[in-house]
């Protein structure tokens, strides 16, 4: 008997699989149904078209994407008034309100920068100050170790504030210029300032809109001229220093910049009346030269040749022409007559002036072939 169960066993679980196989089958047979649904039913697919905004954006909101890791990442899409909101506030956000400074704050920046520039002037005169004391101890003690260096201590700091263009106006109204003629003055042994001293300085005054008042007051357009005439300045410094001074006479005679404005006072010109003063003078040079065997007419003529032109007199040479420098004060009367530019270049006769000067062309052309 129990070989026939053990027999039995068998048949039945195998009876009893086609039951499992169907469970497994029904939902492929529910997913060709489902896979039917949307060819059967157009209707639906209608319906859908005629959806609402609203729906449809729900349905957007509602959808779900993957990530990199593969897990389903749902998101939000802004509705069109927290998209207005958002876009209002990023406006607010990169257009930020300008901040108008008011008077006070205005009047609080110039008293500072006022107190900046008087601060500096002091410890411009301080320095100036104790490289005059130790020039002075230097000369008095014969000490060289001794090295005025204050002021080259405190130049990147006058360089700097100088620079600034945002400063001009209130280094110019706080008379800056006057510690800066004191730094550009000789030292009690007769030397100039450093090099780079006067190198910052002068472009520093060079870049600065002065005017006359503070010329007054400060005085260092005495200490230009100084710069202009002494034999020690370099020569970039001297000119920048000739520049400097033209530009501040300028306005003070009442001269224009303008090449154009310049009055150049004019003077006709006699030949007939220069030709007979120069028969003249040849004529009383030949007679001193006559008489001219005394010592004082040689010493006359010694002073008027240069060494160069005395020795090749001597050994009975020629000498080459000394270079002279000329100043013309007057400009002689202009005899050129000014061609008329009312000639007429269209229309009728405008071809008229086209053939006579075709004609004198020829004309001087055929000259130049003959005389060849």
């Amino acid at each position: 008997m129990e070989n026939n169960e053990a027999v039995e066993n068998p048949v039945q679980k195998t009876e009893e699989q086609p039951l499992d196989v169907v469970a497994e089958s029904e939902p492929v047979e529910a997913t060709a149904e489902t896979a039917e649904e949307p060819a059967a039913e157009p209707a639906a697919a209608a319906n859908d078209a005629d959806d609402s905004e609203d729906e449809q954006d729900n349905r957007v909101k509602n959808t779900a994407i993957r990530d990199s890791a593969g897990n389903d990442v749902s998101f939000n899409q802004p509705t069109a008034t927290e998209r207005q909101l958002l876009e209002e506030r990023l406006d607010r956000i990169v257009k930020k309100p300008k901040v108008k400074r008011s008077r006070r704050d205005e009047d609080d920046l110039e008293q500072y920068q006022d107190e900046r520039i008087l601060r500096l002037k002091d410890e411009m005169n301080i320095a100036a100050q104790m490289d005059i004391d130790t020039m002075n101890k230097r000369i008095e003690t014969g000490d060289n170790s001794l090295i005025a260096i204050q002021k080259v201590k405190l130049l990147p700091k006058v360089e700097s504030t100088l620079s600034k263009a945002n400063l001009a106006d209130t280094i110019l109204d706080n008379n800056l210029l006057q510690s800066v003629r004191i730094w550009l003055e000789p030292l009690p042994d007769g030397s100039l300032p450093s090099f780079e001293i006067q190198k910052s300085l002068f472009s520093a005054i060079n870049s600065l809109p002065i005017k006359t008042e503070h010329l007054k007051e400060s005085g260092i357009g005495r200490i230009m001229i100084f710069y202009t005439k002494s034999k020690h300045v370099e020569p970039q410094l001297a000119r920048l220093a000739d520049k400097l001074i033209a530009e501040w006479t300028r306005p003070i005679i009442g001269a224009s910049d303008n090449y154009r404005d310049k009055r150049i006072t004019q003077l006709s010109f006699d030949y007939d009346k220069l030709r007979k003063k120069s028969t003249l003078d040849s004529a009383i040079n030949g007679r001193k030269k006559k008489k001219g065997n005394s010592a004082g007419a040689q010493v006359r003529e010694s002073t008027t040749q240069s060494l160069y032109e005395q020795a090749a007199a001597r050994r009975g040479r020629a000498a080459a022409p000394a270079q002279t420098t000329t100043d013309y004060k007057f400009a002689p009367v202009s005899n050129v007559i000014p061609i008329s530019t009312n000639a007429r270049t269209t229309g009728v006769g405008s071809t008229l002036n086209n053939n006579e000067m075709y004609k004198k062309l020829n004309a001087s052309l055929n000259k130049t072939k003959n005389k060849r």
